[in-house]
């Protein structure tokens, strides 16, 4: 089976509101007509404010259809709500009804798939710690996954949120940022016996590229604007782009991180606001 090129995408916050987020995607679809990936995937963010908002997410489902190759997606804070936190806004929490939402819109929020010799597996970062009856489920689908993956297929785990980072950014980084620590324990004691090769994710809208526990932990830029140095610190690159990768047997993962012709090369300002502060 020849290799399968897989381009990642993640925060579009497509909206009505936000035209300079069309223009980007619009950019974007142009570079995925020329690469002509095999696939396309989405890591959240995919509207701008659909959790509060569901005219956003009906317009920004519309603009995946502009896709010229198959795509599947994930969701994100701005799509379905955060992980509720102690002395968290109730408003901006994940709801049932707003992953219900979700799941007629777009589709499916946590999925498998397989390319060559690696399993895909997709989950919904947002319900991690949420006690919604759709957590226990995804946690029960996870074991079962992980039970079935044959011992020679490789594991690639997706999420919005990014699983980790380095002990001293953990313990200064504001809570919405990675997983809650609770969730992240959970799922390192899962995965103990077998590492995934790779961990993919978004929501901080830089790109980056760190090993830890014999993981790469590879962070998908967003196609539509960066937090400003004062309002998050760098960690990678913060530039608007996608994520290139080649699935195939015996393959090395080489993410490669691409910045589309016409990509405008976007900051947060009092122009572009993002209606949740601080992500």
């Amino acid at each position: 089976m020849g290799a399968k090129h897989v381009i990642f995408v993640s925060d579009t916050h497509l909206s009505p509101d936000a035209p300079e987020a069309q223009q980007n995607w619009a950019a974007v679809i142009r570079y995925v007509t020329t690469a002509a990936p095999d696939l396309v995937v989405h890591l959240g963010d995919l509207s701008l404010d659909g959790a509060r908002n569901p005219a956003d997410l009906d317009h920004a489902r519309r603009q995946l259809e502009m896709l010229p190759v198959p795509w599947t997606a994930v969701p994100g804070n701005h799509d379905i709500g955060d992980n509720p936190r102690p002395g968290g806004p109730e408003s901006l929490a994940i709801t049932d009804a707003r992953r219900q939402r979700w799941l007629k819109v777009v589709g499916a929020d946590y999925w498998s798939l397989a390319i060559a010799d690696w399993t895909l597996l997709a989950v919904n970062s947002q319900l991690a710690g949420s006690g919604l009856a759709a957590e226990a489920s995804q946690w029960s689908w996870l074991e079962g996954q992980l039970r079935r993956a044959s011992a020679g297929q490789r594991i690639a785990l997706l999420a919005h949120k990014p699983l980790t980072a380095s002990a001293a950014e953990l313990g200064a980084a504001p809570p919405h940022r990675f997983w809650p620590a609770a969730s992240r324990d959970r799922l390192r004691q899962l995965f103990a016996a077998r590492p995934p090769g790779l961990f993919i994710s978004g929501h901080v809208h830089q790109s980056r590229e760190l090993r830890l526990d014999r993981t790469s932990h590879v962070w998908v830029p967003t196609t539509w604007a960066v937090l400003p140095d004062h309002a998050q610190p760098v960690f990678g690159a913060k530039r608007c782009g996608v994520l290139s990768l080649a699935f195939g047997a015996g393959l090395a993962p080489e993410p490669k991180f691409c910045e589309p012709d016409g990509v405008r090369q976007l900051t947060l300002t009092a122009d572009i606001e993002d209606p949740y502060v601080g992500r």
